[in-house]
Protein backbone atom coordinates (compact mmCIF):
# COMPACT_ATOMS: atom_id res chain seq x y z
CA UNK A 1 0.00 0.00 0.00
CA UNK A 2 1.28 3.48 -0.89
CA UNK A 3 1.96 5.77 2.05
CA UNK A 4 -0.72 8.52 1.91
CA UNK A 5 1.98 11.15 2.42
CA UNK A 6 3.69 10.03 -0.78
CA UNK A 7 0.59 10.45 -2.95
CA UNK A 8 1.08 14.22 -3.01
CA UNK A 9 4.86 14.28 -2.83
CA UNK A 10 6.47 16.46 -5.46
CA UNK A 11 9.58 18.49 -6.08
CA UNK A 12 10.77 22.00 -6.82
CA UNK A 13 11.82 21.52 -10.44
CA UNK A 14 14.78 23.92 -10.30
CA UNK A 15 16.33 21.65 -7.66
CA UNK A 16 16.36 18.74 -10.13
CA UNK A 17 17.44 20.34 -13.42
CA UNK A 18 17.35 23.79 -15.04
CA UNK A 19 15.58 22.30 -18.07
CA UNK A 20 11.93 21.78 -17.27
CA UNK A 21 11.39 18.66 -19.43
CA UNK A 22 14.44 16.96 -17.90
CA UNK A 23 13.29 17.84 -14.39
CA UNK A 24 9.77 16.60 -15.06
CA UNK A 25 11.00 13.30 -16.50
CA UNK A 26 13.26 12.73 -13.51
CA UNK A 27 10.49 13.56 -11.03
CA UNK A 28 8.01 11.35 -12.88
CA UNK A 29 10.51 8.47 -12.86
CA UNK A 30 10.78 8.84 -9.07
CA UNK A 31 7.02 8.45 -8.82
CA UNK A 32 6.18 12.11 -8.25
CA UNK A 33 3.07 13.59 -9.82
CA UNK A 34 3.20 17.16 -8.50
CA UNK A 35 5.77 19.92 -9.02
CA UNK A 36 6.44 23.39 -7.69
CA UNK A 37 7.60 26.01 -10.18
CA UNK A 38 10.16 28.74 -9.54
CA UNK A 39 12.61 28.94 -12.44
CA UNK A 40 13.71 26.99 -15.52
CA UNK A 41 15.08 27.65 -19.00
CA UNK A 42 17.45 30.16 -17.45
CA UNK A 43 15.00 32.58 -15.87
CA UNK A 44 12.34 32.93 -13.19
CA UNK A 45 8.85 31.77 -14.06
CA UNK A 46 7.44 35.20 -13.22
CA UNK A 47 9.60 36.77 -15.95
CA UNK A 48 8.49 34.39 -18.72
CA UNK A 49 6.18 35.20 -21.60
CA UNK A 50 2.66 33.78 -21.94
CA UNK A 51 3.98 31.61 -24.78
CA UNK A 52 6.65 30.14 -22.51
CA UNK A 53 4.02 29.48 -19.85
CA UNK A 54 1.84 27.67 -22.39
CA UNK A 55 4.79 25.56 -23.52
CA UNK A 56 5.62 24.66 -19.91
CA UNK A 57 2.01 23.82 -19.11
CA UNK A 58 1.93 21.48 -22.11
CA UNK A 59 5.01 19.62 -20.87
CA UNK A 60 3.45 19.19 -17.44
CA UNK A 61 0.08 18.05 -18.79
CA UNK A 62 1.73 15.58 -21.20
CA UNK A 63 3.18 13.77 -18.19
CA UNK A 64 -0.09 13.80 -16.24
CA UNK A 65 1.39 16.01 -13.55
CA UNK A 66 0.01 18.95 -11.56
CA UNK A 67 1.48 22.16 -10.14
CA UNK A 68 1.18 22.47 -6.36
CA UNK A 69 2.53 26.02 -6.01
CA UNK A 70 3.96 28.98 -7.87
CA UNK A 71 7.16 30.26 -6.28
CA UNK A 72 9.21 33.42 -6.52
CA UNK A 73 11.37 35.53 -4.25
CA UNK A 74 8.42 37.77 -3.41
CA UNK A 75 9.39 40.02 -0.44
CA UNK A 76 12.57 38.03 0.27
CA UNK A 77 14.87 41.02 -0.30
CA UNK A 78 12.51 43.81 0.80
CA UNK A 79 13.80 45.71 3.84
CA UNK A 80 11.29 47.62 5.91
CA UNK A 81 13.92 49.76 7.63
CA UNK A 82 12.57 53.03 8.97
CA UNK A 83 9.21 53.12 7.18
CA UNK A 84 6.25 53.14 9.52
CA UNK A 85 4.11 50.95 7.25
CA UNK A 86 5.09 48.48 4.53
CA UNK A 87 3.00 50.27 1.90
CA UNK A 88 5.23 53.35 2.31
CA UNK A 89 8.18 51.39 0.90
CA UNK A 90 8.77 51.88 -2.86
CA UNK A 91 10.47 48.46 -2.95
CA UNK A 92 7.37 46.84 -1.49
CA UNK A 93 5.13 48.58 -4.02
CA UNK A 94 7.30 47.46 -6.94
CA UNK A 95 7.46 43.94 -5.52
CA UNK A 96 3.68 43.66 -5.78
CA UNK A 97 4.23 43.29 -9.54
CA UNK A 98 6.00 40.00 -8.77
CA UNK A 99 2.94 38.81 -6.86
CA UNK A 100 0.69 39.86 -9.74
CA UNK A 101 2.82 37.73 -12.09
CA UNK A 102 2.59 34.79 -9.67
CA UNK A 103 -1.18 35.14 -9.59
CA UNK A 104 -1.38 35.14 -13.38
CA UNK A 105 0.89 32.08 -13.54
CA UNK A 106 -1.26 30.29 -10.96
CA UNK A 107 -4.28 30.76 -13.21
CA UNK A 108 -2.39 29.32 -16.21
CA UNK A 109 -0.98 26.31 -14.33
CA UNK A 110 -3.95 25.63 -12.07
CA UNK A 111 -1.88 26.09 -8.91
CA UNK A 112 -3.75 26.83 -5.66
CA UNK A 113 -0.81 28.43 -3.79
CA UNK A 114 1.52 31.38 -4.47
CA UNK A 115 4.57 31.77 -2.25
CA UNK A 116 5.73 34.72 -0.18
CA UNK A 117 8.38 35.51 2.41
CA UNK A 118 8.10 37.82 5.43
CA UNK A 119 10.46 40.66 4.43
CA UNK A 120 14.21 40.64 4.94
CA UNK A 121 15.79 40.94 8.38
CA UNK A 122 17.52 44.31 8.67
CA UNK A 123 20.83 42.91 9.96
CA UNK A 124 21.04 39.94 7.60
CA UNK A 125 24.24 39.62 5.55
CA UNK A 126 23.87 37.70 2.32
CA UNK A 127 21.68 34.65 2.85
CA UNK A 128 22.63 34.52 6.51
CA UNK A 129 25.06 31.62 6.44
CA UNK A 130 26.86 31.92 8.76
CA UNK A 131 24.81 33.84 11.28
CA UNK A 132 24.01 33.12 14.94
CA UNK A 133 21.50 30.32 15.41
CA UNK A 134 19.34 31.88 18.10
CA UNK A 135 16.67 29.97 20.02
CA UNK A 136 13.36 29.88 18.12
CA UNK A 137 14.96 31.98 15.39
CA UNK A 138 15.76 34.96 17.59
CA UNK A 139 13.83 38.16 18.31
CA UNK A 140 11.00 39.57 16.23
CA UNK A 141 10.22 43.00 17.75
CA UNK A 142 6.56 43.93 18.03
CA UNK A 143 6.99 47.09 15.96
CA UNK A 144 8.58 45.09 13.15
CA UNK A 145 5.92 42.40 13.42
CA UNK A 146 3.20 45.02 12.93
CA UNK A 147 4.86 46.28 9.71
CA UNK A 148 5.38 42.75 8.37
CA UNK A 149 1.77 41.83 9.09
CA UNK A 150 0.50 44.99 7.43
CA UNK A 151 2.37 44.25 4.21
CA UNK A 152 1.36 40.61 4.15
CA UNK A 153 -2.28 41.57 4.69
CA UNK A 154 -2.16 43.59 1.45
CA UNK A 155 -0.60 40.64 -0.40
CA UNK A 156 -3.08 38.17 1.10
CA UNK A 157 -5.97 40.36 -0.06
CA UNK A 158 -4.62 40.17 -3.61
CA UNK A 159 -4.27 36.38 -3.43
CA UNK A 160 -7.75 35.99 -1.93
CA UNK A 161 -9.29 38.12 -4.68
CA UNK A 162 -7.86 35.60 -7.16
CA UNK A 163 -9.16 32.62 -5.17
CA UNK A 164 -5.65 31.60 -4.09
CA UNK A 165 -3.76 30.88 -0.89
CA UNK A 166 -0.69 32.97 -0.10
CA UNK A 167 1.85 30.53 1.34
CA UNK A 168 4.39 32.04 3.76
CA UNK A 169 7.67 30.13 3.73
CA UNK A 170 9.93 30.40 6.77
CA UNK A 171 13.51 31.15 5.71
CA UNK A 172 16.68 32.15 7.54
CA UNK A 173 17.14 35.59 5.98
CA UNK A 174 13.60 36.85 6.70
CA UNK A 175 11.59 37.77 9.79
CA UNK A 176 9.58 34.54 9.64
CA UNK A 177 12.68 32.36 9.83
CA UNK A 178 11.55 29.68 12.30
CA UNK A 179 8.27 27.94 12.93
CA UNK A 180 7.91 30.03 16.09
CA UNK A 181 8.40 33.37 14.31
CA UNK A 182 6.33 32.29 11.31
CA UNK A 183 3.45 31.48 13.66
CA UNK A 184 3.74 34.94 15.21
CA UNK A 185 3.59 36.54 11.76
CA UNK A 186 0.61 34.43 10.72
CA UNK A 187 -1.29 35.19 13.91
CA UNK A 188 -0.57 38.91 13.68
CA UNK A 189 -1.60 39.08 10.03
CA UNK A 190 -4.77 37.17 10.83
CA UNK A 191 -5.90 36.68 7.23
CA UNK A 192 -7.77 33.58 6.03
CA UNK A 193 -5.82 33.50 2.76
CA UNK A 194 -2.39 33.52 4.44
CA UNK A 195 -1.12 30.05 5.32
CA UNK A 196 2.27 28.46 6.01
CA UNK A 197 4.67 26.67 3.72
CA UNK A 198 6.43 24.82 6.52
CA UNK A 199 10.14 24.20 5.96
CA UNK A 200 11.75 22.20 8.80
CA UNK A 201 15.22 22.52 7.26
CA UNK A 202 14.97 26.31 7.20
CA UNK A 203 13.78 26.28 10.80
CA UNK A 204 16.83 24.24 11.81
CA UNK A 205 19.40 26.51 10.16
CA UNK A 206 17.63 29.51 11.75
CA UNK A 207 18.24 28.09 15.23
CA UNK A 208 14.91 26.40 15.84
CA UNK A 209 14.04 22.84 16.78
CA UNK A 210 11.90 21.87 13.78
CA UNK A 211 10.21 18.90 15.39
CA UNK A 212 8.36 19.04 17.60
CA UNK A 213 8.73 22.72 18.57
CA UNK A 214 8.58 24.54 15.23
CA UNK A 215 5.97 22.20 13.82
CA UNK A 216 3.66 22.55 16.80
CA UNK A 217 3.85 26.35 16.56
CA UNK A 218 3.02 26.53 12.88
CA UNK A 219 0.79 23.45 12.59
CA UNK A 220 -2.58 25.26 12.55
CA UNK A 221 -1.54 27.23 9.47
CA UNK A 222 0.20 24.66 7.24
CA UNK A 223 -0.91 24.39 3.60
CA UNK A 224 2.28 22.96 2.10
CA UNK A 225 5.67 21.54 3.17
CA UNK A 226 9.21 21.77 1.87
CA UNK A 227 11.56 18.92 2.73
CA UNK A 228 15.34 19.29 2.95
CA UNK A 229 17.97 18.53 5.56
CA UNK A 230 20.92 20.31 7.15
CA UNK A 231 23.54 20.13 9.87
CA UNK A 232 25.69 22.58 11.82
CA UNK A 233 29.27 22.92 10.60
CA UNK A 234 30.50 25.50 13.12
CA UNK A 235 28.65 26.20 16.38
CA UNK A 236 30.63 29.38 17.02
CA UNK A 237 29.60 31.14 13.82
CA UNK A 238 26.34 29.32 13.10
CA UNK A 239 27.58 28.07 9.75
CA UNK A 240 25.45 25.21 8.42
CA UNK A 241 25.50 22.95 5.40
CA UNK A 242 22.72 21.29 3.47
CA UNK A 243 22.61 17.50 3.53
CA UNK A 244 20.74 14.71 1.79
CA UNK A 245 17.49 14.06 3.63
CA UNK A 246 18.16 11.56 6.41
CA UNK A 247 21.81 12.54 6.76
CA UNK A 248 21.25 15.81 8.58
CA UNK A 249 19.83 16.88 11.93
CA UNK A 250 16.13 17.32 11.16
CA UNK A 251 13.91 14.66 12.74
CA UNK A 252 11.91 13.70 9.67
CA UNK A 253 10.86 10.38 11.17
CA UNK A 254 9.06 12.26 13.91
CA UNK A 255 7.82 14.92 11.50
CA UNK A 256 6.26 12.44 9.08
CA UNK A 257 4.67 10.48 11.90
CA UNK A 258 3.12 13.69 13.23
CA UNK A 259 1.81 14.71 9.81
CA UNK A 260 0.14 11.32 9.46
CA UNK A 261 -1.24 11.48 13.01
CA UNK A 262 -2.61 14.98 12.43
CA UNK A 263 -4.29 14.01 9.16
CA UNK A 264 -2.24 16.21 6.84
CA UNK A 265 -3.36 15.74 3.22
CA UNK A 266 -1.71 18.69 1.49
CA UNK A 267 1.29 18.75 -0.86
CA UNK A 268 4.93 18.20 0.08
CA UNK A 269 7.88 19.21 -2.10
CA UNK A 270 11.45 17.98 -2.02
CA UNK A 271 13.61 21.12 -2.13
CA UNK A 272 16.92 19.29 -2.42
CA UNK A 273 19.47 22.11 -1.79
CA UNK A 274 22.14 19.42 -1.19
CA UNK A 275 24.22 19.52 -4.37
CA UNK A 276 27.83 18.42 -3.70
CA UNK A 277 30.23 18.50 -6.65
CA UNK A 278 31.14 15.09 -8.06
CA UNK A 279 34.69 13.75 -8.51
CA UNK A 280 34.91 15.70 -11.76
CA UNK A 281 33.74 18.90 -10.07
CA UNK A 282 30.38 18.81 -11.83
CA UNK A 283 26.91 18.71 -10.29
CA UNK A 284 24.40 15.93 -10.80
CA UNK A 285 21.22 17.53 -9.48
CA UNK A 286 19.02 14.69 -10.69
CA UNK A 287 21.03 12.10 -8.75
CA UNK A 288 21.21 14.34 -5.68
CA UNK A 289 17.43 14.62 -5.70
CA UNK A 290 17.07 10.84 -6.09
CA UNK A 291 19.32 10.30 -3.07
CA UNK A 292 17.30 12.74 -0.96
CA UNK A 293 14.01 11.23 -2.11
CA UNK A 294 15.24 7.78 -1.06
CA UNK A 295 16.05 9.29 2.33
CA UNK A 296 12.52 10.66 2.49
CA UNK A 297 11.00 7.28 1.74
CA UNK A 298 13.20 5.63 4.36
CA UNK A 299 12.15 8.21 6.96
CA UNK A 300 8.51 7.69 6.04
CA UNK A 301 8.86 3.94 6.41
CA UNK A 302 10.54 4.37 9.79
CA UNK A 303 7.78 6.75 10.87
CA UNK A 304 5.26 3.95 10.40
CA UNK A 305 7.06 1.65 12.83
CA UNK A 306 5.33 1.13 16.19
CA UNK A 307 6.71 3.27 19.01
CA UNK A 308 8.98 1.34 21.37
Amino acid sequence: MIDPLLTRFGVCTDEVHPDLATALDAAHAMGMREVELLAFWGKPLVEMTPAEWDRARGLIEERGMAVSAIASGFLKTVLLGEVERAEESPHFQSELDVLRAQIKAAAVFGAPIVRTYAFRRDDMVGLGNPSPRLAKGGPLPDEVLAKVAGGLRIAADMAADAGLVLGLENVRSCWANSGHNAARVLAATDHPALKAIWDPGNDFVSGGVPFPDGYEAVKPYICHLHVKDARVVDDATGRTSWEAVGRGSVDYVGQFAALRRDGYTGPLSLETHWHPPGPDGKLDMVEDSRVSFEGIKQAMAASLAPAR
